[in-house]
């Protein structure tokens, strides 16, 4: 759509032109009359349109106009496809989704006990805490039929007292000869957004980040073994060659967003969800590894502002590069409709960026398959540790008892809301065990 234009789909489709006009057409039946092509068209154009008996009316030839005629209902019919196959895909996704879980976090506490103390005695005993799967790993969240498509981008530095440049160099060869890039070279910031994205599995690849020493940004991902395979070689290279996930380095996971359909109640449910449960996905967010066991801060991903009463014009959402959740790249609509995760902390730690990816694709995919927006108000960004000021508890004192209930309530209900597997429940509280509450 041109300039000027928007297109909203709830109970109808809607382009808003430039005059205020509006056109609408059912789902059922998309058929444009002259008033409603003259709309799209100088929606298109970015024109206020001709009036009926006005002395530009017939300034276009018979031709020309229909023509123009064709290709405004050509918009319309493609745009009520998308809003068909939309809607079939979230029936769908609501018939999966099943009324009662083996696991339920909320209501039985003590199934959500068990797996935190598996993942502790892991730690205890020197073990990879948190699992990593290679098969059917995301429960069909990002399966290649019926899922969604997602992809990476993974910030790193060098290790002090290693050669950046030969570190550089090493990666992107070692990359090229394991037949997971096309070449071998360092290229420039967001290359590989400017060249097009593939799901080709040789389409990783090294950038430039002006913040970082370099960036692997992957392909369109499915969750497939050799998609967690490459991941996990793709770490182990970078790793491997001096390079590591330093403090100020950032983890973002794209999600395809293809179902959203440009309708305004999918992106309130999505952000209201987030802001709902801010404080723990930043906790989660947070790099185990990461020294004082800190976030690496709000800089490059501050949280979004969303509204209580949600929005009612996807123009109203506040979401773009810098905030926690960018959703730029979903107002376009589309089967290239993505949303983009900036919150999470860098990591080299594959089952770290993998329970990473699942949290993303949890959090697009309840949006669509809920009916209403989720109850509860907002837990902001630093909640948990000022209600612990509060009440005169350290931040280093281990709770029990209801204190402890209280403090992992927000993290049962979002997972409960975001997983129907209990593998994908343990996966998450492993990750939630490892991190801490952080600050504003």
């Amino acid at each position: 759509m041109g300039s000027g234009s928007r297109i909203d789909h709830q109970h109808h489709l809607v382009a808003t032109t430039a005059s205020n006009a509006t056109i609408t057409a059912s789902d059922e039946e998309a058929h444009l009359s002259q008033e409603a092509i003259d709309a799209l068209l100088s929606a298109m154009n970015g024109n206020v349109p001709a009036q009926r008996g006005s002395s530009t009316e017939g300034h276009l030839g018979v031709d020309e106009r229909a023509v123009q005629r064709a290709a405004a209902q050509q918009v319309l019919d493609e745009v009520a496809a998308e809003h068909q196959a939309a809607t079939a895909f979230q029936e769908q996704a609501r018939e999966q989704w099943p009324a009662d879980r083996p696991v339920n976090y909320t209501d039985d506490f003590d199934a959500f006990q068990r797996d935190f103390e598996a993942a502790r005695d892991r730690a205890e005993r020197g073990e990879q805490v948190i699992p990593y799967m290679t098969e059917n790993a995301t429960g069909g969240l990002g399966a290649r039929e019926g899922g969604r498509g997602f992809g990476v981008e993974i910030e790193f530095d060098i290790q002090p007292g290693v050669d950046r440049r030969t570190a550089l160099r090493n990666i992107g060869r070692e990359m090229h000869e394991a037949g997971l890039a096309r070449d071998s070279r360092q290229h420039g910031y967001h290359a590989q957004q400017q060249a097009g994205y593939t799901d080709a599995p040789n389409a990783w690849r090294l950038e430039d980040d002006c913040t970082v020493a370099g960036e692997i940004v992957s392909p369109i991902l499915y969750d497939e073994p050799q998609t967690w395979n490459n991941l996990a070689q793709v770490c182990e290279i970078v790793e491997r060659n001096g390079g590591r996930a330093s403090f100020g380095t950032g983890g973002h996971v794209h999600v395809g967003m293809h179902d959203y359909d440009h309708d305004v109640a999918n992106h309130t449910r999505l952000m209201q969800t987030y802001a709902q449960h801010e404080d723990v996905l930043y906790r989660l967010a947070q790099n185990p590894s990461s020294e004082g066991n800190r976030h690496r801060g709000t800089r490059w991903c501050r949280p979004n502002p969303v509204p209580s009463q949600g929005y009612t014009a996807l123009s109203q959402v506040q979401s773009y590069h810098g905030m926690a959740v960018n959703l730029s790249g979903a107002m376009r609509g589309g089967q290239s409709a993505h949303g983009e995760f900036r919150l999470w902390d860098g990591s080299l730690s594959p089952s770290v960026i993998q329970t990473q990816v699942k949290l993303s694709l949890g959090l697009a995919a309840a949006a669509v398959r809920q009916d209403s927006a989720p109850a509860g108000s907002r837990m902001a960004l630093g909640s948990h540790r000022e209600q612990r000021s509060q009440a005169g508890v350290g931040q280093r004192r281990r709770l029990s008892g209801d204190d402890w209930r209280t403090n992992t309530a927000d993290f049962r209900q979002m997972v409960d809301s975001l997983f129907q597997r209990p593998e994908d429940k343990a996966q998450a509280t492993s990750l939630f065990q490892q991190t801490r509450w952080q600050g504003r």
